[in-house]
Formats: structure tokens, C-alpha cells, sequence
């Protein structure tokens, strides 16, 4: 605690609070812990009267009007304003256990995206009230893992131009950022004007920082694709916010647009990575009846019928293809007269006859057989016809859906 917090008294027209620790301090302010009604931790942030010039006092209070009036879940919640016994003006907010920088690290790879999605939404609604931050980073975006809230904080240079603001003030134009390891090259440079394209700048160094833990700088930096390539499409994105012109940056709205459709791109991508290394396998034959071919094992004779018991029990098309052959008949019996009844078959024929009548029919298995297996071969070849040209239109609707994607996020 610092000497000068341990003798200042904070309190506001209803409360009271007790300095618990120093928490953080900036050009802006000392930010403290402290100890409110029933016992409540907040954060309170103050500016002393030594660093109290009218420039800071007016930033402060466009600060405080800015987060009083927008209720914006990702924007930091200001509870309660006042004036200390030593003149230092303070506001009070949530308390929250840590900063994006500390947990930069610990996030696992598929939480980073629905992060950066809270931070964009905060930056966002101070953009469409025409506020630019203009020092983000992640030691000003606070969060509560728990509950996983992440707020955009510490509006204390940003410019606000909302007309409602009446005390709105602009940093001048030669006044130098104390953070430079974020700021965009326009902020490093005097007299250039600076939009809310610096915020996003900012971004794009905070998103590839949050996959590799390192902040981009010159052209060999690491990027997201090093340590995580399925969000490979995002190092584009990156590129893109940290451009060195800030017209060429997008807005955070197209920011958004480009993180879902290059996620689809690159999904679609990755599909049709996959599909152009599938292979339609060369079909094995395991059909039991060409494995192992029809015989016939055992002959028998009753009542002017031949009796033949076969290894296996012939499918219908085995039958048909036996039936149907074009073979010589035996004294006008061909196949067709062949009766089947599970693994057995009967054929019409006489005493004089049978010897002769069962080496046709050993014939007529094996050509069935062969009649089988053909057949069962041009339908799997057909198959495999089949499934080569459903792989191609199915490779030509992802490419064409890439081109599309493509467009749409250059749109």
C-alpha cells in the first residue's frame, strides 16, 4: 500500500471504501483493492492530485461517463465515482482476479477464439459510439476465468468524440503513447491522426500474442500456423490488422466477417486436402461363393431324379446364373430343369442316362461358377465407378464452395 493511500480516505456520497492493497498504476492513475459495504472487494482507481492536470481530470470524467453509460457486458462496469479527503478523484468497479496477460499461456488452443470474441464485442460497442481506445493490450483487458468474462478497460487516453460527451477532449496530436510494444506505427509517428484502425492494429498483435506468446514484430515473427495449424487461416486475418497503412486494416465488424468465413475456407480446405488423397480401394472379392466355389459333393438317385448335395447353399443370383447359361443341354435337359432346395438339387433324368447326367451337371457348376464371379466382379467394378465420380463431384462442389468462400472474404 502506498503511504500516500494509507492516509487518503475514499468515499463517495454513500459509501465508503478501505484501501486494501495497490493493485496497478499508470500514467492515468493508481488502480487499488479495496473493501466496501458488506464486506465487498472492488477495484478503485484513482488520480492523484499531483498528477491531477486539467487534461487528465477531463479524460478521467469522459472515462467515467463513457463507462456509465454504456452497459456492454466485454466494457468495463463503473459502480461508483467520488472525491478522497486529499482531493484524489476515483471511481469504483468489479474486481477481477487477472488480466488476458495472465492468462496468455494457460488457455488451451480452442478457448482462444471464443476469447478474442469477448474482446472484440467489447471494442466494438466503444467503436459504434465512436470511442477509440487507443492503449490496448493485455494487461487492460480484464477477466474472470470462472466465469469466463473478459472487459475492455482502462479507457483513460481514448478519444471519444460522442457529441454527448461535452467534456470530450482530444490527446494532441503530438502527445506520444507511453505503451509501445502494442501502438500502431501512426501512434509512434507525430501529427498523424488516429482512428479506432489503431485499436484493431492493436488486436491483431493481441490475437497472434494469445496462440504463440509472442508479439509480432518485423517479418519472421511466429505465427499461428507454428504452433497450431488447424487455426492456420487466422495468420491471414493477423496480416491483415496489422497492416502498416491503417485504411487497408479492417473494421472489427469485418473482422468478424473474416474470422467466420476463413474458418470455412480453411475447413473446406482441409476437406478438400482429404478428399484429393482418398483413394477408392481396389474392391477384394470375399463373396463366399467365389472364396469358395460351389461343388457337388455327393450324388444320390430316387424315383427318375438325380439327388446332389452341394458344399454351400447357392445365393439367387448363383441360381439364376446357373439356370441361365448357354451350355449344350444333355437329351434336351439343360440347367433350367434344375431344382434347388438349400444346399441340395435334383435333376430329371433315367437309369441309362445318370453317369453321363451327372458329369453335365459338375459342368454346369463349374461354369455357374464362373458365371458368378464375373458378374459379381462387374458389379463391383461399377461400384468403384460409382464412388470415383461421387469423390469427384463431391471435390468440385468444395472447391467451388472455396471460391465462393474466397470471394465473400474479400467482400
Amino acid at each position: 500500500m502506498s503511504p500516500a493511500a494509507a492516509t487518503d480516505s475514499y468515499k463517495s456520497a454513500f459509501s465508503e471504501y478501505t484501501v486494501v492493497r495497490q493493485i496497478g498504476e499508470g500514467g492515468s492513475g493508481i488502480v487499488y483493492e479495496v473493501v466496501g459495504a458488506e464486506s465487498r472487494h472492488y477495484a478503485l482507481k484513482a488520480v492523484t492530485p499531483q498528477k491531477a492536470t486539467t487534461q487528465k481530470l477531463k479524460r478521467f470524467q469522459n472515462e467515467i461517463r463513457f463507462c456509465q453509460q454504456t452497459s456492454h457486458r466485454n466494457i468495463v462496469r463503473i459502480l461508483d465515482t467520488g472525491r478522497s479527503t486529499l482531493g484524489a478523484s476515483f471511481y469504483v468497479m468489479d474486481l477481477y482476479p487477472c488480466t488476458l496477460q495472465e492468462q496468455i499461456g494457460k488457455l488451451e488452443t480452442a478457448e482462444v477464439l471464443p476469447v478474442f470474441a469477448e474482446i472484440l464485442n467489447g471494442v466494438e460497442a466503444a467503436h459504434l459510439q465512436h470511442v477509440t481506445h487507443r492503449d490496448l493490450k493485455p494487461q487492460n483487458i480484464l477477466c474472470s476465468p470462472q466465469s469466463n468474462v473478459y472487459v475492455v478497460a482502462d479507457f483513460g487516453i481514448a478519444s471519444f468524440e460522442e457529441e454527448e460527451l461535452y467534456t470530450a477532449v482530444e490527446t494532441q496530436r503530438n502527445e506520444r503513447l507511453a505503451n509501445f510494444q502494442y501502438s500502431a506505427p501512426e501512434q509512434r509517428t507525430r501529427g498523424r491522426e488516429i482512428t479506432n484502425k489503431a485499436d484493431v492494429y492493436a488486436l491483431g498483435l493481441v490475437l497472434n500474442q494469445m496462440f504463440t506468446g509472442e508479439i509480432p514484430f518485423g517479418t519472421q515473427f511466429k505465427k499461428v500456423q507454428a504452433v497450431a495449424p488447424m487455426f492456420s487461416y487466422l495468420d491471414e486475418v493477423v496480416d491483415e490488422m496489422i497492416r502498416q497503412d491503417p485504411a487497408q486494416r479492417p473494421s472489427i465488424a469485418d473482422v468478424k466477417r473474416q474470422l467466420i468465413a476463413r474458418k470455412q475456407q480453411f475447413v473446406s480446405l482441409q476437406k478438400i486436402s482429404e478428399l484429393t488423397k482418398q483413394v477408392v480401394p481396389e474392391d477384394t472379392l470375399t463373396d463366399a461363393l467365389i472364396v469358395d466355389p460351389i461343388r457337388a459333393e455327393n450324388f444320390d438317385y430316387r424315383d427318375g431324379q438325380l439327388l446332389i448335395t452341394l458344399s454351400s447353399v447357392p445365393n439367387p443370383q448363383w441360381i439364376w446364373e446357373f439356370h441361365n447359361q448357354a451350355t449344350t443341354s444333355f437329351v434336351g435337359m439343360g440347367p433350367g430343369g434344375t431344382v434347388f432346395r438349400g444346399a441340395s438339387a435334383s435333376v430329371a433324368t433315367t437309369k441309362n442316362i445318370v453317369v453321363q447326367q451327372k458329369a453335365y451337371f459338375e459342368g454346369w457348376v463349374r461354369n455357374a461358377n464362373g458365371l458368378y464371379e464375373q458378374t459379381v466382379k462387374r458389379r463391383m467394378d461399377e461400384e468403384k465407378r460409382m464412388r470415383e465420380q461421387a469423390l469427384q463431384q463431391q471435390l468440385a462442389k468444395e472447391r467451388e464452395r472455396q471460391e465462393i468462400l474466397r470471394l465473400l472474404g474479400s467482400s
